[in-house]
């Protein structure tokens, strides 16, 4: 299964915390072989990475229901690019570029004090052109969805629905899953499936610092036309190292990241929906080193 693309096409919102947040963070993937689905690598073809991105959470309205419980209604707003640094490539395989924009309407709405009902809807830019007069609609991804959340108890709240999207050019519905564990204290536990795939433990050794080791999995996707088909560019990859976190005020932090990317495919597939299931062109680079740096502002 190309368990990248459901990944990508699952991206929600952390929409259950009020406050509003920004983070920018650039990523670095080292240099590594260009393998098949069998891990035989692909003659000399290699390539590293770079990932640029800007995420916003912005709540704009908050009114307080007869149940002394909050309605929220706010923006995600979220931009990436990503360049592929490519070499000895026979074949037209990979993009160069990837360039990627969102943005989604959410609603919190309590049912209880145990339930919420999160409802968002957008659309995005996804496309290999860095031109704005190049982008066109084959590039627009349309998206919407309602989740129900429970919260478990003060750390726990899981949640499940259905997603809506035109990925494969018509609409269609997906699962929606919504898990998030937040453990805070001397010792921390993070486990979040929300955007993407996050998994920490630390440690913190002061009130200016925590070392966590993490494991996390993200990517890119690119729509576009390719020998006259309409196909779907996936990058996709999967992360662990060590990250210290500094703590420069109640609001700011600067987490830093060094370790391996354990695999990173990217490839191309036609835009329909058998080939979802389809394990034949999933090609990804071998191990390679990892480091990225992110600046969090919560207000």
């Amino acid at each position: 299964m190309k368990t990248g693309l459901i990944t990508l096409l699952l991206l929600l919102l952390a929409a259950t915390q009020v406050k509003a947040q920004i983070n920018i963070q650039a990523e670095y993937f080292g240099e590594s072989h260009y393998a098949d689905e069998n891990n035989n690598k692909l003659g000399e073809s290699k390539g590293s990475a770079a990932v640029y991105q800007v995420n916003a959470k912005i709540p704009i309205s908050m009114k307080i229901n007869k149940d002394s419980l909050a309605v929220v209604w706010g923006v995600a707003l979220s931009g990436s690019y990503t360049s592929l640094k490519n070499k000895n490539f026979t074949q037209d395989m990979l993009l160069s570029d990837i360039v990627n924009a969102q943005f989604s309407l959410f609603n919190i709405t309590p049912l209880n004090k145990k339930w919420n009902m999160l409802t968002f809807a957008g659309a995005g830019i996804y496309t290999d052109q860095t031109k704005i007069s190049k982008m066109g609609a084959r590039n627009v991804l349309g998206n919407a969805g309602a989740i129900f959340i429970k919260k478990i108890n003060s750390k726990l709240d899981l949640g499940g629905g259905v997603a809506f999207n035109n990925a494969f050019g018509y609409p269609m519905i997906f699962p929606a899953l919504y898990i998030n564990y937040n453990s805070p204290g001397k010792y921390t536990f993070n486990v979040s499936l929300v955007s993407g795939f996050q998994l920490s433990a630390g440690y913190e050794i002061s009130k200016y610092m925590t070392l966590s080791l993490i494991g996390e999995m993200n990517g890119q996707l690119a729509l576009l036309e390719k020998d006259g088909k309409d196909v779907i560019f996936t990058h996709q990859y999967v992360v662990t190292g060590l990250r210290p976190e500094f703590k420069i005020t109640k609001n700011i932090s600067l987490p830093v990241t060094l370790g391996i990317s354990a695999m990173r495919p990217a490839y191309f597939t036609e835009r329909n929906l058998k080939n979802i299931f389809n394990n034949n062109n999933n090609y990804q680079f071998q191990l390679s080193p990892y480091a990225s740096a992110q600046i969090n502002y919560k207000f």
